[in-house]
């Protein structure tokens, strides 16, 4: 009796950790080598016409992005965040500090599964060239040589 309440308190002791971790930590692991999808990370100093039109632009391109495993995430000086709830303030600034942000200007970043940065541009979204650019990463070729029909072809 004694072995099967010892191991009810292991097994709700795990998963209470597993609980006590949000979403957000696991998918973005700030000293990880390895991230389990590649990401945009688009800083502005506020929610201005670029930010406006880099959304619509991302989901436009919406099939592309999930196709290539590619989480868009938006974040301005003046609080506004895309998806609201995946970092804390205190996240965005170790962001900025990790990615050496000018929060003055517009910065998008494209972040690798293996947690590196791979593009960085400030000017508006040249998406045929992330695609492009993606497509030629190593563990994207892998994922392409698995899957090699695109459901985005019209």
């Amino acid at each position: 009796m004694s072995k099967l309440l010892t191991n009810r308190f292991a097994k709700m002791l795990v998963a209470m950790i597993l609980i006590s971790f949000s979403v957000s930590a696991l998918s973005y692991p700030m000293d990880s080598m390895h991230w389990n999808h590649r990401s945009i990370l688009y800083f502005a100093p506020e929610k201005d016409q670029h930010v406006k039109t880099f959304i619509k632009e991302s989901l436009m391109h919406d099939c592309m992005l999930q196709e290539r495993d590619i989480v868009v995430v938006v974040m301005t000086k003046d609080g506004f965040n895309k998806p609201a709830d995946i970092f804390s303030p205190e996240d965005i600034v170790r962001l900025e500090k990790l990615y050496n942000i000018s929060r003055n200007s517009h910065t998008a970043i494209l972040i690798g599964k293996d947690g590196l940065e791979k593009h960085r541009w400030s000017e508006p979204t040249n998406w045929q060239h992330i695609t492009q650019l993606v497509d030629s990463m190593p563990m994207r070729k892998k994922e392409i040589a698995y899957s090699p029909n695109s459901r985005c072809s019209i």
